[in-house]
């Protein structure tokens, strides 16, 4: 590591995202996970193993260790209502409930037989995992995911060696178009910027607006190419999604939405969608093309980042056009102190309304 960064790998409470809801796989993947066992697929989150499987009463996430004699249950089978452990064979059902021990099928069921359970839903194609439901947190919106005027193309997921923070800060930085995507997103020579105008809004929401000067940056086309880009509305879905919704100068909307789901503390997977509001016949292939090559363009300088963590304010330097990841950087500091008072403080601390923060 470099010498001149503190031996504090980072200044925030990475145990904070527990209380946060985080898509762990998309539910294609969970229905492809069916090789004549039923549906069982294993995913990771905050350096937690977990089986994510789909039973009679829905999708259920649980520890991927069975607490029998501690197998992975995602090499067993799925029974319906239950997960059987690939071992011994002991069921385990919704909630971490066991449903049956064969080796004693007349019981008693020991009292302290249950497996570790976690929240689980599924949303947008997505199933989501939350850790710790003490804080009520809710599944961050998508906001055109239910219009009909937009259609919304689930793109591929993708691993980054880089922290979840890391990974917004990259997608919300303002300052680096010209640079990293002279030829995409930027306009070679156009490197300046107004700072704007930043609020927090309910559930957790980080807002602002990006007006570029004139012709200096591109987005997305309803066909997959680049357009100029008129603004764009920033949306921080606190701690680890991003909407934005561009404008472009030809009056068409294009909404991207990414999560950055830390698998551990400098590993994490993104899932996103391509939404646009015209030519809906049109092939999806070339959004997701297109956004291959941003992402080719970003990937080789965010993993170089030392550390792969948002480290201590002392650790890099820090000028004005940093705004938007200065806040975002003091927004989650806050949110990790709240999570030191407890649950109740981290759900006052979501819905406190604030302008020019």
């Amino acid at each position: 590591m470099n010498t001149m960064i503190s031996n504090e790998k980072t200044f925030l409470d990475n145990e904070t995202w527990r209380y946060f809801w985080h898509p762990v796989c998309t539910v294609k993947e969970l229905e492809e996970s069916d090789t004549g066992r039923g549906q069982l697929l294993r995913v990771k989150l905050l350096s937690t193993d977990i089986v994510v499987a789909r039973l009679e009463n829905g999708v259920v996430a649980l520890n991927n260790r069975c607490p029998h004699r501690s197998a992975q249950l995602h090499l067993g089978w799925n029974k319906g209502n239950c997960i059987q452990c690939p071992y011994h064979g002991w069921m385990w059902g919704e909630g971490g409930k066991c449903m049956g021990i064969p080796a004693a099928p007349d019981g008693p069921i020991p009292p302290n037989a249950k497996a570790t359970a976690y929240d689980c839903q599924e949303k947008y194609g997505l199933v989501w995992v939350r850790l710790d439901g003490s804080a009520d947190t809710e599944i961050p919106g998508h906001i055109v995911y239910d219009d009909p005027t937009f259609k919304c193309v689930h793109g591929p997921s993708y691993d980054w060696k880089t922290h979840s923070a890391r990974r917004v800060e990259n997608y919300t930085d303002l300052a680096h178009f010209p640079f990293v995507h002279p030829e995409t997103l930027g306009r070679d020579g156009h490197v300046t910027f107004l700072t704007p105008d930043i609020a927090f809004r309910k559930e957790g929401r980080m807002r602002f607006r990006y007006d570029p000067p004139k012709d200096a940056r591109q987005a997305m086309d309803a066909r997959g190419g680049m357009s100029p880009l008129a603004f764009t509305d920033y949306t921080i879905n606190l701690p680890f999604g991003v909407t934005l919704d561009l404008t472009l100068q030809n009056g068409n909307r294009t909404v991207m939405w990414m999560w950055a789901t830390p698998l551990d503390n400098i590993h994490c997977r993104s899932f996103w969608f391509a939404c646009r509001n015209s030519d809906h016949d049109g092939p999806d292939q070339p959004h997701m093309d297109m956004q291959a090559v941003i992402l080719e363009e970003d990937v080789d300088i965010v993993e170089s980042q030392d550390p792969e963590q948002i480290p201590h304010p002392r650790d890099e330097i820090a000028v004005g056009p940093d705004k938007v990841s200065l806040t975002y950087r003091r927004l989650l500091y806050e949110l990790c102190k709240a999570k030191a008072d407890g649950p109740e403080a981290i759900k006052t601390w979501l819905n406190n309304e604030r302008d020019n923060i």
